[in-house]
């Protein structure tokens, strides 16, 4: 069985080893490389959990307060999208001083990431069930809102901003703790086509087609860059949207960008 898959969700390392009743057989040697995947702090880690040294809960509250320290926005509140989103919310709020508040809660923890299910229609379901917001908390409110990312963003759109608008909410301003994802992991299948990304999308639309250069609009001081996060704004019918950047990300982080795997927000692998 090839342990390739496994491993490199973690690691670049692209080694292939295969075990069967032989034994153990090395079919690719390391490349020497090693970079880890910045996601696991930012997203799909444990809180509790370490990777190099670094822990997750505490890289997303750098996260958060990166944000906050970029942000000008007038709010009355803060929450996060659990489970992920919560750390950087809490960070959010230690930064900017505006109130933490659980605006939305999770109706079980049985319910996993909502984004890995492999058809829609099964991800629709799981982001149609899991989150309750809580009126008494928003309606009449300004909310700013933290999350790790925007994968798709048909949760958002279709789940996640209605409920809230349907409770009174004043206005949502959505924080990103990481760049608008580009391109899908070369190792994790939850998100399998380039089309699927909200970001991609956005590109699309405001081109007319699809193009395979999106440097200019990877450029987070290009004005590229800035329509597709207005487009995905609209798009999401939120009052506003800002998405971390990279360099934040990695300062969040606190290890050499040389050792963190950032292939899908800029295209660039080992």
């Amino acid at each position: 069985m090839p342990l390739r898959t496994a491993t490199a969700i973690t690691h670049w390392c692209w080694e292939k080893i295969f075990i069967d009743k032989s034994g153990v057989t090395i079919k690719e040697k390391g490349s020497g490389i090693n970079q880890t995947c910045s996601f696991l702090w930012i997203y799909t880690g444990f809180p509790a959990s370490s990777y190099e040294g670094v822990n997750t809960e505490v890289v997303r509250e750098n996260s958060g307060r990166a944000l906050a320290k970029r942000d000008k926005v007038n709010a009355d509140l803060v929450c996060g999208i659990p489970d992920s989103g919560i750390a950087h919310a809490i960070g959010y709020a230690m930064e900017s001083g505006l109130p933490y508040r659980r605006a939305l809660v999770k109706y079980t923890p049985g319910y996993g990431r909502s984004y890995t299910p492999p058809s829609q229609e099964t991800r629709d379901l799981v982001a149609k069930m899991k989150l309750i917001p809580i009126q008494e908390i928003i309606k009449g409110k300004r909310v700013v809102i933290c999350d790790d990312s925007i994968v798709r963003g048909t949760q958002f759109k279709n789940y996640t901003i209605k409920k809230l608008k349907e409770c009174g909410v004043k206005g949502i301003h959505l924080r990103i703790a990481c760049p608008p994802l580009m391109f899908p992991c070369k190792f994790n299948f939850s998100t399998r086509s380039i089309h699927e990304l909200a970001a991609r999308k956005a590109i699309k639309a405001l081109e007319g087609k699809d193009i395979k250069d999106v440097s200019e609009y990877i450029d987070e001081n290009s004005s590229k860059h800035k329509k597709m996060v207005e487009w995905i704004r609209k798009d999401l019918d939120v009052d506003s949207l800002q998405y971390q950047k990279l360099d934040d990300m990695i300062e969040a982080i606190g290890l050499q960008k040389e050792k963190l795997c950032q292939y899908c927000w800029t295209g660039k692998q080992p």
